[in-house]
Formats: structure tokens, C-alpha cells, sequence
């Protein structure tokens, strides 16, 4: 839990005396005073090295930082493809599978999607058709691979390929993942970086974080122990950083119970001034809620989160509760599943398709719209599988 830490002038004045007597005395406190200053120094080194990533993390990505792959196998015609997001009322979900039906049709396939709405059992049972139907391949967005472990071994087994877009992959089932899981571990380290310099900026202060996440979800769950990994390497450095509380919440609740118990959280935890929730469309009704409750104020506490969401990156740049989301260019990320597939189908292995987490904040928010990517990445991938 947490525990206010209040300095005060008299404390000060203890510090003082405490020093003196043991420079009078030769005794215990002088090296309490080294030690302090070996903190210090920890702490200015751990600073300048976060204020580096996040220099690095909020630069815009290039062909070069973030390249297509140099060549392509040759293409591979007559295709079906059966695209599956965890919803397409998320827009996490739907820009990845309607970005894998663009560069599909681009490569003469057929491809559609087949919409589970979030319910596990018709994820199930969307699978089951793809495998009915006869499909070549299996493109999944957000829905972890234990979780329809039995559907994708049938799919496997019948020869299909599948692939997934922000997943975890229980068996190693997905024989490709465009980002790899471990990109949001870095972004949940990442955004604690974020928000220890801009909590330090703001209210002179180490963060102070909220946790929330959804345990439903493998990429959550890495994005989470990234950002509990930095806050233990904050407090190793002496730098200040706590984690004074953690909720967890499902995806069917973000809209409905969900933001009344983050309410309630905040309430109960009024020292906290960073909140981390899994995903955007979290953090958009969570916002709405603490802003309903009168407990948006972000003067005291701002929001971090994961997608670069239109709605999430709209309040970035306007300066409201979430200050920063980590972004992945879902655009270019469905032409890398569907390259990846091409590869696959040809018998050859899957490659980077150069997908990394970007740090979107007020000081460096597109103009409009949500975080896509800083380049035209679809039109190289057009080129190196000569259409369009």
C-alpha cells in the first residue's frame, strides 16, 4: 500500500543535528551521509539513462530504423485467408485485420473476416469454419493461442497455416507474430520511463502508479510485468518509484462496472499520480469515469496505456488524462502477416517485419487521428511484391 512520505522543516533540522553529533563522534551516521550520496549518484545515472530511452522511443521511425524485409519470396497465388480479430468494435483489433484483408486482396487472395465479437465461444467456432471451409491460412488479431489451443492444433493439423497479430503463443501454435510478444514488454518498461520523467516534471515527485490489468490477455500481462519491472528498477536505483495499488478488470467490463471500481481505487489511494491501464479502449472509459467522479484532475495524476488509439491519442494531444500511449503500426503490420504467410506458403520461414512499440506524448502527437506509423511502410511492401 502506500505510504505518504511528508518531510518537513524539523525533520531537517534532526538531519542536521543527527550529522553534526556524528561528526563530533566519529560514529555511524557519516557513513549513512556516504551512502546518501552513492543514492544520489545511482539515482542521476538511472535518470539520464530512462531520459535517453525515452529520446530514442519518441523519434520518429524510418525505413531504416524500422525496415520491411530486403526481399520477398515469390508470390504465391490462390490463396484463402480467413481473418479473425477479437473484436471489430476495438480498434486495436480491427486495424490489424482490415490492414491483412488490403495487402491479401493486393496479393489476388481470398480473404474475409469473420467477426467472434469478443465471445471465446465463437472465436471457437469462427476457427472450426476457417477449417471447414478449407482455408490456406488462419489470420488471428489479439486472441492468445491457449486460449483456442485445441482449434488451432485441428487448423495445424489440416495443414493451414495460422498467424497472429498481439498475442501470446502457448506451444509456439502461431507459426508467425507480427510484433513479437516481447515488444510489449518493452512497452510496458517504456512507458514507466515515460512516467517517471514526466511525474518528476509535473509534481516534483517519483510516480506513484495504479496498476491495472487484464488478465485475459498474454500481451497485457507482458505489458504489466515490463512496467513492474521498471518500477524495480527504479526503487534499486533509489529513485523513488512505488507501486501503491493494482486492480484487475476483463475486457466485457471496460465500459460497464469496470470504470466505477477504478473510481473507487483512486478514492482509496489518493497519493497515487500515474495510472497504467493494458490497453487504450481501457483507458478511454476509464478516463470518462474519473472525469464523471471528479477525479480527473491532472494537475495530481495522469494516464499512460498501449495502441495510440484515435480516441487516446485525441487526448494526448489535447493535453488530457493519458499523457502517452505506446503506438504500433497495426497498418503495416497486417502487409507483414500477409508477407509472412507468403512465405509460409512457399515452405520458407517467417521473418522480422521490423513492427516495434513507438512512445506517442504530447510533444511529438500526429496532428490528427491515432499513431499509424511515421512512414509509408504499405507502399514498400508494394514494391517488393511488385503490385499495385
Amino acid at each position: 500500500m502506500f505510504q505518504r512520505r511528508n518531510p518537513n522543516q524539523a525533520g531537517a533540522v534532526v538531519v542536521v543535528f543527527t550529522c553534526l553529533v556524528a561528526l563530533i563522534t566519529g560514529c555511524g551516521p557519516a557513513a549513512t551521509t556516504q551512502s546518501s550520496a552513492q543514492d544520489s549518484g545511482a539515482s542521476s545515472a538511472f535518470t539520464a539513462k530512462v531520459a535517453a530511452d525515452v529520446a530514442t522511443a519518441t523519434a520518429a521511425q524510418t525505413a531504416s530504423t524500422n525496415p520491411v524485409p530486403a526481399t520477398s519470396d515469390p508470390i504465391v497465388h490462390g490463396k484463402k485467408i480467413v481473418v479473425i480479430p477479437c473484436s471489430m468494435a476495438v480498434e486495436g483489433c480491427a486495424r490489424p485485420a482490415r490492414s491483412i484483408i488490403e495487402a491479401a486482396h493486393l496479393l489476388g487472395w481470398e480473404a474475409s473476416i469473420d467477426d467472434p465479437a469478443s465471445d471465446s465461444t465463437k472465436i471457437s467456432a469462427a476457427i472450426q469454419r476457417a477449417v471447414s471451409k478449407k482455408a490456406d491460412a488462419i489470420a488471428l488479431t489479439s486472441i492468445d493461442a491457449a486460449a483456442v489451443q485445441g482449434d488451432i492444433k485441428a487448423a495445424r493439423d489440416a495443414g493451414i497455416a495460422v498467424t497472429c497479430n498481439m498475442c501470446g503463443n502457448k506451444d509456439d501454435l502461431y507459426e508467425s507474430m507480427v510484433p513479437s510478444l516481447d515488444e510489449n514488454n518493452k512497452a510496458g518498461y517504456l512507458l514507466g520511463e515515460f512516467a517517471y520523467l514526466e511525474a518528476r516534471k509535473r509534481f516534483n515527485s517519483a510516480p506513484k502508479f495504479i496498476v491495472l490489468t487484464d488478465p485475459e490477455f498474454d500481451t497485457v500481462k507482458a505489458r504489466v510485468s515490463g512496467l513492474k519491472q521498471f518500477i524495480d528498477d527504479c526503487k534499486a536505483a533509489g529513485a523513488g518509484c512505488e507501486k501503491v495499488a493494482e486492480g484487475s478488470f476483463l475486457a466485457g467490463e471496460i465500459s460497464t462496472v469496470a470504470p466505477g471500481r477504478v473510481a473507487q481505487l483512486v478514492r482509496s489511494n489518493p497519493g497515487y499520480n500515474v495510472m497504467f491501464a493494458g490497453f487504450d479502449a481501457a483507458m478511454l472509459f476509464f478516463s470518462q469515469g474519473l472525469q464523471q467522479a471528479g477525479l480527473a484532475d491532472t494537475k495530481k495524476a495522469f494516464g499512460i496505456s498501449v495502441d495510440a488509439d484515435v480516441a487516446n491519442t485525441e487526448m494526448i494531444r489535447k493535453g488530457g488524462f493519458q499523457a502517452a500511449s505506446v503506438g504500433f503500426a497495426f497498418g503495416r503490420a497486417g502487409y507483414g502477416h500477409v508477407d509472412n504467410l507468403n512465405r509460409l506458403f512457399d515452405g520458407q520461414a517467417p521473418v522480422d517485419q521490423g513492427v516495434t512499440g513507438k512512445l506517442v506524448t504530447k510533444d511529438n502527437v500526429p496532428g490528427s487521428g491515432g499513431w499509424d506509423g511515421d512512414f509509408d511502410a504499405t507502399t514498400l511492401y508494394k514494391h517488393l511484391w511488385k503490385v499495385g
